[in-house]
């Protein structure tokens, strides 16, 4: 009971205390958002260009560490500079929360100048506990905290359902791993707040977190699940007051909607402003509350040199400048607020089935998926093909035919022939394993047009591009058929050998935004896409297919991003989903755009 009483304490002082933090928090986020990341992406950019290297993805780390001694370098910088840059940030938002517990104003120039003294205590093995504890445990921890420069450290979602889709050793593995990721997460908290706030060295620093930790783990943790509860409780609330009170404005009062939506919006930015404020300050806040309770917060650093305050006159040129910006700011809001309620650009994607099924409906790949899945009318039907051993092409998407057929070979180490007498066997129905041609000539007296996913392994024959093109553009140019490959090479020379070809490159993971590749549409997956990298394609030319969602808020989501086309496993959920979305959206339903799709 006393427990709960102060964590119910803590999380209420937290709370109250939330104004004094907007200053550094959004400073800090303005820096990172509008600043440093746009300068690091255009540097990384530029180091490729220079490099004469077009994009960065995995299947060219090993070209870059064998062929490219100098581009390894730089990146390698630039790594060392994001490192360098969440070590600032997090020391800065520290002791921002530091000074506002010990009472003491500072200002911002001296917060800046004590969080660069703190770059000096940086050694090389603080800089790899750093980039450990700051890229792996903390963003895959699941404790709540936002960072702008963190926001891409997780485990993509394809990852995830290949995980939970397979034996249970592998999920339980999954779990005590990431058990143990939080553990250690809690357990190494303090390490660098001992670090910054002291003049402990770095291996002093760790003992004292594992030792103020011992008998508090529980604590900490429950500290977190309070505070982050309260977090999204409050944005939650504050959602759903704004957008009910939108939609009792447009059911009974239809004539003021307009204006009640704009007012609306406006709420929800600053729900969205206290949610981002609350998820960053809040492991800031645990720390030093933990270390005081524990009187373990030391005391005003020595660099902080104490001004006296001098009492601030609002003078008339101050007054005039505060209310020309207040009023410039007030209408910048407003006339973005308008514009967007106003006109908002929505148009539906494309619809393509994943691996040809439609929840469940068949087995992947299959001929029988194919003709079942056709009848809800998909723009494509995605699928994927691999070289035989005999040089043919097979309808198959896994690199091994144990999991579907019970046979422990891969494709390209039977022939065509072989593979095609196999039954598989998957959501409780059964099938041939069709060839590439069969599957072209099912698609075509179904009228239906194919995504062609060609997958390729280090074991495929040198031309297998040539004797694909050779053989099958006549019937993929006639029926209307697109491409895209997870290898950059092969996307590459489809487009050079074949350009009438429309050909995608497939990317896991968005590093430093679209690549600069000879080809039409990126296919990304969709736990790192944004709206970012949707635009700088757009910009330049190329269309953004969306894989793979299964659920209407990331549906809704991404369509709200402006993804040029959405990849699922529900093609059902996918056509209702789009159909709600693109009927006459109401005021309530563009705020509701905006909050789902924000960021």
């Amino acid at each position: 009971m006393r427990y709960l009483k102060n964590s119910l304490i803590s999380t209420w002082g937290f709370l109250k205390g939330t104004s004094a933090y907007f200053r550094d928090v959004l400073l800090m986020h303005g820096f990172m958002l509008f600043i440093f990341m746009p300068l690091l992406s255009s540097l990384t950019r530029v180091i490729l260009n220079l490099g004469g290297i077009k994009y960065l993805s995995f299947d060219n780390l090993g070209t870059i560490l064998q062929n490219h001694p100098f581009v390894l370098l730089a990146l390698s910088c630039v790594l060392l500079l994001i490192v360098l840059a969440s070590f600032f940030e997090f020391t800065f938002l520290l002791l921002s929360v530091y000074f506002i517990t010990k009472k003491q104003p500072i200002t911002l120039p001296a917060l800046i100048r004590g969080t660069l003294l703190q770059l000096k205590k940086v050694r090389f093995v603080t800089f790899l506990f750093f980039l450990c504890y700051f890229f792996l445990v903390l963003p895959l921890s699941g404790l709540p905290f936002h960072s702008d420069l963190l926001a891409k450290v997780k485990i993509p979602a394809f990852i995830l359902d290949f995980i939970f889709a397979n034996r249970v050793a592998i999920v339980t593995s999954f779990v005590i791993a990431e058990l143990l990721i939080l553990y250690l997460a809690v357990r190494l908290i303090f390490a660098f707040p001992e670090l910054i706030l002291r003049d402990n060295n770095f291996r002093e620093s760790l003992r004292r977190s594992w030792q103020l930790t011992k008998k508090r783990f529980l604590k900490i943790l429950g500290q977190f699940l309070f505070i982050g509860g309260a977090t999204l409780l409050i944005s939650l609330t504050g959602y759903l007051l704004v957008y009910t009170g939108q939609v009792i404005v447009e059911t009974y009062l239809p004539q003021f909607a307009y204006l009640s939506a704009v007012i609306a919006l406006t709420l929800l930015q600053f729900f969205l402003l206290l949610n981002l404020v609350l998820s960053t300050i809040g492991i800031f806040y645990i720390i030093i509350n933990q270390m005081n309770d524990k009187g373990m917060l030391p005391e005003i650093p020595q660099w902080f040199q104490q001004k006296p305050q001098q009492a601030t006159h609002w003078t008339p040129v101050k007054v005039w400048a505060f209310s020309i910006f207040t009023g410039l700011f007030g209408i910048g809001v407003a006339a973005y607020n308008a514009n967007y309620l106003s006109n908002v650009p929505l148009k539906a994607p494309v619809t393509i089935s994943h691996r040809g099924v439609n929840n469940g409906n068949q087995v992947q790949n299959s001929l029988e998926a194919l003709t079942a899945t056709a009848k809800e009318k998909p723009t494509y039907v995605e699928m994927d093909i691999q070289e035989t051993k005999d040089q043919q092409f097979v309808v198959m998407h896994d690199f091994n035919l144990k999991k579907l057929a019970g046979v422990n070979k891969r494709p390209n180490q039977m022939t065509l022939k072989a593979l095609t007498q196999l039954t598989i066997r998957e959501n409780g129905k059964t099938a041939k394993i069709p060839s590439f041609d069969a599957y072209l000539a099912k698609a075509k007296s179904l009228n239906q047009k194919l995504l062609i996913e060609i997958k390729t392994t280090p074991q495929d024959s040198p031309d297998l591009v040539d004797r694909f093109v050779k053989r099958y553009q006549e019937a993929i140019l006639h029926e209307g058929h697109i491409l895209h490959t997870l290898t950059y090479q092969t996307a590459t020379e489809l487009k050079q050998k074949q350009p009438a070809f429309y050909v995608g490159y497939i990317i896991p993971f968005n590093i430093v935004g679209p690549p600069k590749a000879p080809v039409d549409f990126f296919t990304m997956e969709y736990s790192t896409l944004n709206r970012n990298f949707i635009n700088a394609a757009h910009q330049d030319g190329k269309k953004v297919f969306a894989w793979t969602l299964n659920d209407e808020e990331s549906i809704t989501r991404h369509f709200f991003y402006g993804a040029d086309g959405i990849i699922t496993d529900d093609l059902t959920l996918l056509n209702e989903t789009i159909k709600t979305d693109l009927d006459a959206p109401t005021y309530s339903d563009k705020l509701l755009n905006f909050t789902i799709g924000f960021g």
